[in-house]
């Protein structure tokens, strides 16, 4: 029972709160990656170097610094959307920004996640679902993966699921 403590909170079996905790979840999540650090000298060598006078091609090995990358535990907010679809978007919305602080890093990165998940500019046409994107095009909003799943009814303003696109296995 002692390793229980430190496991994050998506792995423990009794999870009955899993929505008010969704901050500690996503905060918690793994990290992955490598910590490849470059070779010794090698930020020495490009501060003092004359760029008219480097060589014409370079390794493309890595020289950045370390390779570490955060790893979204994205679930929880898909569990979220899952159980409020029906629900005036509105609601939904402001229920997240409750739980989530928007000046934070973390606020904004889950609401670039959310509005990847979610299409609120939509456009309704002969009973198909219309995306508009930013620079005014049109796309018909169906969804074989697991990005844009829901949209926001335009007239209604209700949290609906896009539907699900018929693929064909030849």
């Amino acid at each position: 029972m002692e390793n229980l403590k430190q496991l994050k909170p998506s792995l423990r079996k009794r999870q009955k709160r899993r929505d008010k905790r969704m901050k500690e979840e996503l905060i918690e999540c793994y990290r992955l990656g490598w910590r490849i650090k470059t070779r010794k000298g090698y930020h020495k060598k490009l501060v003092g170097k004359d760029f008219e006078f480097s060589p014409k091609q370079e390794s493309i090995k890595v020289k950045g610094g370390k390779t570490k990358i955060l790893n979204d535990n994205l679930s929880p907010l898909i569990r979220f959307l899952e159980k409020r679809v029906g629900k005036y978007w509105d609601k939904v919305y402001a229920e997240l920004c409750e739980k989530m602080d928007k000046n934070s890093m973390l606020g904004q990165h889950l609401d670039s996640h959310l509005f990847g998940f979610v299409a609120t500019k939509v456009e309704i046409e002969n009973k198909k679902v219309y995306r508009l994107d930013r620079f005014g095009g049109r796309n018909e909003l169906t969804t074989i993966s697991r990005w844009l799943r829901y949209y926001v009814h335009p007239k209604s303003k209700v949290l609906l699921k896009a539907k699900r696109r018929k693929t064909s296995m030849n």
